[in-house]
């Protein structure tokens, strides 16, 4: 389909502020259950906003949204 465009894979994704390659997760907000998975997921708390980041660097804390990840 042209002018789409795909998301940018997280695993190969860099940390915009720290630059480290594969340290990018996805942010789960919620209660966390006994058996989250912290090599995959960063906790984002209980509390919900419209204006919550959706991942965040496991390297320096940094958090943003996907879409403004340049892909590589």
């Amino acid at each position: 389909m042209a002018g789409t465009s795909k998301r940018v894979r997280l695993s190969a994704a860099s940390c915009p502020l720290c630059g480290e390659k594969g340290s990018l997760k996805k942010i789960l907000y919620g209660e966390p259950a006994s058996d989250f998975d912290h090599e995959k997921y960063i906790v984002g708390g209980c509390v919900i906003s419209d204006f919550d980041p959706e991942i965040g660097c496991s390297s320096c804390d940094w958090v943003g949204l996907r879409k403004d990840l340049v892909k590589e």
